[in-house]
């Protein structure tokens, strides 16, 4: 075999498990924020992106079957059909992108921005933020304090 080739396949392989991996995080952590703010449970992590990346799901799947595709034997006549839906798969994940930071925003300011109390973050990379119900609910997180 090509070096070329092998190179391919492993590529391949890599994206496959990685995206697959980054995409049962986004749906875990996504059905447990939303589960939170539905439920009105006392302590909520919220991150904004994640609702964003929860909806472009789908999306995350059609690249984790094209990845797939370049593995297989046939790809041939399977990235033909593949190269027929990246438009549509586009749209929507621009589409999801947008609808997911309009309902983020809400989210923030609507649900948790009146009915909870937001906790120091600690984190200065990530956009995310713990909220509780009380300020000693924080405490007891041990996440309130500046």
């Amino acid at each position: 075999m090509d070096t070329a080739k092998i190179k391919g396949y492993v590529s391949a392989v890599i994206l496959i498990t990685a995206l697959t991996s980054s995409m049962v995080f986004f749906f875990n952590e996504g059905i447990t924020s939303l589960k939170g703010i539905i439920d009105h449970a006392e302590y909520i992590y919220f991150d904004p992106k994640l609702i964003c990346l929860f909806i472009a799901l789908p999306s995350m799947l059609y690249l984790d079957l094209f990845f797939l595709c370049l593995i297989l034997p046939f790809r041939k006549s399977t990235i033909k059909f593949m190269q027929k839906l990246m438009i549509p798969v586009t749209v929507y994940g621009v589409i999801a992108f947008a609808v997911g930071t309009i309902i983020s925003i809400i989210i923030s300011f609507s649900f948790l921005g009146t009915d909870y109390v937001k906790c120091h973050s600690t984190s200065i990379v990530s956009s995310g933020s713990s909220y509780a119900k009380s300020k000693e609910i924080c405490i007891q997180k041990g996440s309130y304090g500046y």
